[in-house]
């Protein structure tokens, strides 16, 4: 009865809030100098981004780059997403069905949490914790795993009970597992799934017509394009499968057209429903009051899974996913916003840098600025890697082949000579395993498994020829130990 009661409110509300949408605003092309665009293209292209689409807000009017792309192509946003999730739990606010202050546990009341071995009281961990990332839970995929959950059950186990990285309100660090649970909140409030509340509720009545919240959905289009990660000095196509459970967190698709408008809505250039305009003014609040929000950093992610700089005049938020990127940054005193779509891996520096790239061109005619992207360096690091692992296996297989007619002709002494040579080599051996298996995984907060499956292709390749030169390492120094070197 509850919840068909829910159901029906939602449905007025709807109803309400399509009828007043049906005014769509239509931005005008201009207002960025052709040198602007020249330098953002030629940024574009140094990055080596098979496609991509830029819309650049200037003083209310919008303003395309479109590189291998159309108006309609979509991409998937990545982490972008987080403020369409954020927005869509502020509806349910404005329609009462939840406040942001509510704790968790009144929703959810599986996830009790602990801290220090100790339970968490339910009123020390909010709705609001889980939007602003202050709850405790962070991006370490190996201690709170999203990514190698499949279904919304086999998550409510990992987590029943969960310990926590710190208290809840006392610090701020990202977590992907924070918008997991706020698409488990939406499903478990409306009684409906996270595509069906986000498309119906918030999306259409936005007037948001080619952003999509189901992959399938999305493809179903014809016009989704692939996502593609550096490997071998080129792009090769990325082909990974994600749960739905990781779309609130990261995985929506936007065409370059609705997302220009979702950035205009924020922005107050768009004509929306007065409830509406209300969730937008709700979605940049911070209801922290009590504690300092940039205490640790020089920035913080408000109510609406935005990030607010310090000085408070730029809100952003950016999103890299393994064949994906994309960037949505508004400048208030500027009255500019920039969006970067683009289907290509890369790291999230290097997107942020892109971003700045183009709002000093535009605002300030700077065309100094260039990026410098984290996979390029790691990829030639690991072709040289492989290359340097060739060499290895065809000395590793000499050196077998010789060994074998060394021992078979007789050749075997005690405790012949130790070069340092195979020592070194064993060294640098181990360190690469070491840089593999410890270094890269507490980089990226990934198990390194899932590290191997998410990164270039030559990086698994690499570490094959690590281990092939740490057995080579090993296998030489036997042989200078214990078989004498071949008679002439």
């Amino acid at each position: 009865m509850k919840k068909a009661i829910k159901t029906k409110l939602i449905s007025i509300i709807c109803l309400v809030v399509l009828i007043g949408t049906l005014q769509i605003t239509v931005f005008a092309q201009s207002g960025v100098s052709d040198e602007a665009k020249e330098h953002i293209i030629s940024q574009l292209e140094r990055a080596n981004i098979p496609n991509s689409a830029v819309a650049i807000i200037r003083d209310g009017e919008t303003s395309y780059i479109l590189e291998n792309s159309q108006y309609d192509t979509l991409f998937e946003i990545g982490s972008t997403a987080k403020p369409f999730t954020a927005f869509g739990v502020l509806v349910l606010e404005e329609m009462g069905l939840l406040s942001v202050t509510d704790p968790v546990t009144m929703h959810l009341p599986w996830f009790e949490t602990h801290y220090n071995g100790t339970p968490v009281p339910n009123e020390d961990m909010r709705i609001y914790n889980l939007l602003q990332h202050t709850s405790g839970l962070t991006h370490d995929e190996r201690r709170f795993p999203v990514f190698t959950v499949e279904t919304t059950d086999e998550f409510i186990v990992l987590y029943s009970g969960i310990e926590l990285a710190f208290y809840p309100s006392t610090n701020h660090l990202y977590s992907n597992a924070n918008y997991v649970l706020l698409g488990i909140l939406i499903e478990t409030v409306t009684d409906l799934s996270y595509d069906e509340f986000m498309t119906q509720y918030v999306l259409h009545p936005l007037g948001m017509y080619n952003t999509f919240t189901s992959i399938e959905n999305a493809h179903a289009t014809g016009q989704a394009i692939g996502g593609y990660r550096r490997a071998f000095f080129r792009q090769t196509p990325v082909n990974i499968e994600y749960s739905p459970l990781l779309i609130p967190s990261g995985h929506i698709y936007s065409n370059i057209s609705d997302m220009a408008r979702w950035t205009g809505i924020h922005m107050g250039l768009v004509d929306i429903p007065e409830q509406f305009v209300r969730v937008v003014e709700r979605s940049q609040e911070n209801f922290h009051i009590s504690v300092d929000p940039f205490a640790d950093f020089d920035f913080h992610h408000v109510a609406g899974g935005w990030l607010v700089w310090e000085d408070g005049d730029s809100i952003e938020h950016m999103g890299a996913t393994p064949g994906y990127f994309a960037i949505v940054r508004m400048l208030e005193s500027e009255n500019t916003a920039v969006v970067i779509l683009g289907n290509l891996g890369i790291m999230a520096p290097t997107v942020n840098q892109l971003g700045n790239i183009a709002l000093d061109a535009v605002i300030d005619g700077n065309f100094d600025r260039v990026g410098v992207d984290f996979y390029v360096i790691l990829d030639v690091v690991l072709n040289v890697a492989i290359i340097w692992g060739v060499i290895s296996l065809v000395k590793f297989i000499r050196l077998i082949v010789k060994t074998v007619k060394q021992i078979r002709d007789g050749h075997v002494v005690r405790y012949n000579e130790m070069r340092a040579k195979w020592l070194l080599d064993l060294v640098f051996g181990i360190a690469v395993l070491a840089g593999i298996y410890f270094v890269l995984p507490n980089i990226f907060s990934l198990p390194a498994t899932l590290l191997i499956a998410v990164m270039p292709i030559n990086l698994l390749i690499a570490i094959v020829f690590a281990w092939l030169d740490f057995a080579h390492s090993l296998f030489g120094l036997w042989t200078k130990m214990f078989v004498s070197p071949q008679k002439n």
